[in-house]
């Protein structure tokens, strides 16, 4: 048992800030029906200011803290609120790819102002302390434990007890009521956004002496809360930071059991297992829910004209088929382009088509990548043969992840999602089935007798001749009854029931289609570079697509072209464009992009209710003198008709 001391010590300690995180989050999410993927960018923000002051500046640690504290309390408090506001009533597709905007955008910020690099993070609690059975446990973790624990149940006392509080606890019900009680909703809103805020920034402070400042660490560290959030349905205060305690605890115990290969990646991933098992155990009727719907924000368009499709699409692949002779170098940057018009296209058809929402593609094209590299140089199987069953490998790894979207949708399916891109990252990349103990795996160009596919023109070539093949499958599919099933699925799956249709069978279908496709575009992007690692595959990658995507429209094709060549091309251009001013750029520009489509679903819905007022309205009688209108032929119309 003493062995097992000092981990039960720093799962306490870890546990009571992933604690402290989740109650914030919670609070957050309970009164402005906003999950905020950005909460763990937050923590990183304030940790990585907190530096500034006081290791850069010199400040004494308590004005740092406390300055810190004020900044996020109520500047980024208002922000939240003046953003989560427009919000409220838009679908929750709309929601994520805001706050994962946020999260891009903070991350991409902290990363131009202060590298990449990790950076030391000096103690600056004392670091004296006691033992417990030979075990020193140190006042800083006493501390940090302390404040956690009093802030969380603090707050608790406080909604239960306040009228501040009570009116927080009621503005999720019903927030036009509460108005009536000359209690503003918006003042509600922007003081739980308050005091989240600091939530996330005092979890973000308290753990990064441990951690050291690197934003990814600290962000997706936080971003560990989402598994106590989960133990306490994501409504429970209380359950909350028991479940961040029970979180740390695990996590920390997992160290010590599992620690050699290949199971070392298990504990960091122990939140998220925690977070899937629950959202997998637990009926979806106790999730807290909201009323909007996916498709709302998929406005209905004409198709295009068969003639201007047909001349657009013969353009387009003319000036594609000459890209090697006018582009010289840059040829490589085509070809990813390319094979990113894949990703991009399979993950349009599973999200514009189908209305589902996936954070975890990336780990789809890795499954391609590596089946890739297994099937030729482990196997010695023909190039063809081995890009084909790279496809098909990741049908099943689709097939897996549709088993929550069986019974999940929304927020809760995209958390689902992020798990699993977070288990295949820490559990299964390392593995032998995927990049091994290395972190890399190779693969060859293919050896054609038709064309020189060892140089970048004829592997061009290629390239384009399978991405079009792709794509007009993608296309085809969206377009048959298949389609219509899937944007009927997104629509109103419950009227698709009643007519016969099965919905998980559909949506098992759209996932196992999408994986299959983004598996075929890892095979072509390890194939062209000779090589790949895991870095461009983990679970950032997955919400760098899903921000990108939404930016460029919800038309399958065109939002697809554009986004390959915003991540992909143009980039390639800029080598100033690295990736920091990237995930800044591509994060900021996707919050404005879902304000746009906020602004949108408002005025539709302000025009909606006036056509039916105006339809509900008493018939127009004309006034004396005016003539009544007539239609063709002298037949008198109805008052209150115009032709």
């Amino acid at each position: 048992m003493t062995d097992l001391i000092p981990f039960l010590v720093t799962g306490v300690v870890s546990g009571s800030l992933y604690g402290l995180a989740g109650v914030g989050l919670v609070l957050t999410y309970r009164t402005s029906g906003v999950f905020n993927f950005g909460h763990g960018a937050l923590a990183a923000g304030a940790a990585y200011l907190f530096y500034t002051l006081h290791f850069t500046h010199g400040l004494p640690w308590p004005v740092a803290a406390a300055i810190t504290l004020v900044v996020f309390g109520v500047a980024v408090a208002w922000a939240m609120e003046r953003l989560t506001r427009s919000l409220g009533d838009v679908p929750e597709a709309v929601v994520v790819v805001a706050t994962v905007g946020l999260l891009l955008g903070i991350q991409g910020l902290l990363w131009l102002q202060y590298g990449t690099s990790l950076r030391p993070f000096p103690d600056f609690l004392p670091t004296s302390g006691f033992e417990i059975s030979g075990v020193t446990v140190t006042y800083a973790k006493v501390i940090s434990v302390v404040i956690a624990t009093v802030s969380a149940f603090g707050l608790y006392g406080f909604l239960r007890k306040h009228r501040l509080g009570v009116a927080m606890r009621a503005v999720v019900d019903n927030p036009t009521l509460l108005a009536l009680s000359a209690e503003s909703p918006r003042r509600v809103r922007l003081a739980a956004w308050s005091i989240g805020s600091v939530f996330a920034a005092l979890s973000g402070i308290l753990l990064a002496p441990t951690l050291g400042l690197d934003a990814t660490l600290l962000t997706f560290l936080v971003v560990q809360a989402f598994g106590a959030c989960a133990i306490g349905m994501f409504s429970s205060l209380p359950l909350t930071y028991l479940g961040g305690i029970t979180v740390g605890v695990a996590a920390s115990l997992a160290t010590k059991y599992f620690s050699a290969a290949p199971f070392n990646g298990v504990p960091p991933a122990v939140p998220f297992l925690v977070l899937l098992v629950v959202l997998l155990a637990v009926p979806a009727t106790r999730f807290p829910k909201r009323r909007a719907s996916l498709r709302s924000l998929i406005p209905e368009v004409k198709p295009m004209p068969r003639r201007t499709a047909t001349l657009l699409t013969g353009a387009g692949l003319l000036a594609l088929a000459v890209i090697p002779a006018v582009v010289g170098t840059k040829l490589p940057v085509w070809i990813g382009g390319l094979s990113s018009l894949i990703v991009f296209g399979s993950l349009a058809l599973l999200v514009w088509t189908s209305g589902q929402i996936s954070l975890c593609h990336a780990a789809f094209v890795a499954v391609g990548v590596t089946t890739m590299s297994h099937m030729t140089h482990g196997l010695g199987l023909p190039w063809g043969v081995a890009l084909l069953l790279s496809g098909l490998v990741a049908v099943p790894v689709g097939a897996l992840v549709a088993i929550p979207a069986i019974r999940l949708s929304g927020l809760y399916l995209a958390l689902a999602t992020l798990g699993f891109g977070v288990l295949m990252q820490f559990v299964f990349f390392p593995t032998g089935f995927m990049f091994g103990k290395t972190l890399q795996v190779s693969a060859p160009r293919p050896a054609l007798p038709f064309v020189d596919t060892t140089g970048d023109k004829g592997f061009y070539l290629l390239v384009l001749a399978i991405t079009v093949a792709c794509m007009a499958v993608i296309v085809a599919i969206a377009s048959s009854r298949l389609g219509r099933l899937l944007r009927a699925m997104s629509e109103t799956p419950t009227m698709l029931t009643t007519h016969g249709l099965g919905v998980n069978v559909t949506r098992l279908i759209v996932f196992c289609v999408s994986a299959f496709f983004a598996g075929i575009a890892g095979a072509l992007a390890v194939s062209q570079y000779g090589s790949a690692s895991t870095a461009p595959y983990g679970p950032v990658s997955s919400l760098l697509y899903i921000a990108v995507l939404a930016m460029c429209g919800t038309r399958l094709l065109r939002s697809s072209i554009l986004a390959a060549a915003l991540l992909s091309v143009i980039p390639g251009y800029l080598t100033s464009f690295d990736t920091s001013r990237q995930m800044f750029a591509f994060g900021v520009i996707a919050v404005a992009a879902t304000i746009v489509i906020a602004k949108r679903e408002v005025i539709s819905e302000m025009l909606t209710r006036f056509n039916r007022s105006s339809r509900k309205a008493r018939p127009f009688a004309p006034s004396p003198g005016i003539p009544t209108p007539r239609a063709a032929g002298g037949t008198r119309v109805p008052a209150g008709m115009v032709r």
